[in-house]
């Protein structure tokens, strides 16, 4: 290809092209700028809100005391259902850990009395020292003062 050279009006458009990227550049540093600054004074706008509401329910409480303490009263209320419900759920969440950690067998918990074993539960040795088996005991219906040989327990 031969050596082509510019005309005016490829050298003017790229003028022009040039003049417009750098005004675009400038435009968007621009924006970004007024962004930041926006950002700043919204968080300051913000802080001094929060702090002439304060400011006004304070002058508003010493105007008014009985609308402080209701107000004081009510978010003691809420305070109290809130520390009620959690005490409420944790209960809740024992009661299903016991639950589920399983009940043990009946044997197993201390009461062999109830575990359907013969002799009522009681271990049968000839040493022990524990209730006599209900074949050695016989039962007194009088207070034992009379002389009954067939009522009187073996020695």
């Amino acid at each position: 290809m031969p050596f082509r050279r510019k005309s005016k009006a490829d050298k003017a458009k790229q003028a022009v092209a040039e003049q417009v990227t750098d005004r675009t550049d400038d435009l968007v540093a621009a924006l970004d700028a007024a962004k930041e600054a926006l950002a700043r004074a919204s968080a300051a706008a913000g802080r001094k809100g929060a702090e002439l509401g304060k400011q006004a329910s304070e002058a508003a409480d010493k105007l008014m005391p009985e609308r402080a303490r209701q107000r004081r009263r009510q978010a003691a209320r809420k305070r109290n259902r809130r520390i009620l419900a959690g005490a409420g759920v944790l209960t809740l969440v024992g009661v299903a850990a016991s639950r589920l950690a399983g009940s043990k067998g009946k044997a197993e918990q201390g009461q062999p009395w109830q575990a359907g074993e013969p002799s009522g539960g009681w271990a049968q040795s000839g040493s022990d020292a524990g209730p006599a088996s209900s074949a050695e005991v016989t039962q007194l219906h009088g207070d034992g003062a009379s002389g009954d040989a067939a009522r009187t327990p073996p020695s």
